[in-house]
């Protein structure tokens, strides 16, 4: 066997030599394991959402198409205004059912104002009022220091008059 002389020459022939004498690798068949790593769920107790108390408002004038008493909530089909839980709502309807105003304690409206808004006065409070979407125009409010049964939303559903809903709002008195 000739000598080897020149360093780089060498190297290779050791990497030669170590790369033979090491063991060919073992090879597995099957569905390597898999690892998940889940955070713990947090724990966290959650008030019971308790219902606000009546309305303590008196609407004295309606736009002309509502009709009678406040009604029943079984047969008013709910919306993003009055389908929120721990709400107390009063609805009024037109002659056929067809839901003309709602008054609801506990929200305010769900989503930001779409449009223009002003504001006026409803029963000594600052309230902002104008055409929201679909037709309908709000009324919004707080009372007090803001607590969830401390706001009020009134919407009135198509077709509206504004000075039907500014007749309502101005008429609108405490009951308490």
């Amino acid at each position: 066997m000739e000598r080897v002389r020149s360093p780089l020459a060498r190297l290779v022939l050791v990497l030669v030599i170590a790369g033979c004498a090491v063991p060919e690798a073992a090879t597995t068949t099957g569905t390597p394991a898999s690892t998940t790593t889940e955070a713990p769920a947090p724990t966290s107790t959650v008030e019971p959402l308790v219902e606000c108390p009546p309305i303590p408002y008196r609407v004295e004038v309606l736009p002309v198409r509502a009709r009678g008493a406040p009604a029943d909530l079984g047969s008013i089909e709910l919306d993003e205004f009055t389908a929120i839980g721990g709400t107390r709502s009063v609805f009024w309807v037109d002659g056929e059912g067809a839901l003309t105003v709602a008054l609801v304690r506990g929200s305010l409206p769900p989503r930001d104002w779409p449009g223009e808004r002003g504001e006026v006065m409803v029963a000594g409070m600052k309230a902002v009022v104008g055409p929201f979407d679909q037709g309908r125009w709000v009324a919004a409010w707080f009372e007090g220091g803001g607590a969830r049964c401390d706001l009020y939303t009134m919407v009135f559903y198509p077709p509206v008059d504004p000075s039907e809903v500014e007749a309502a709002l101005a008429s609108i008195t405490r009951s308490d």
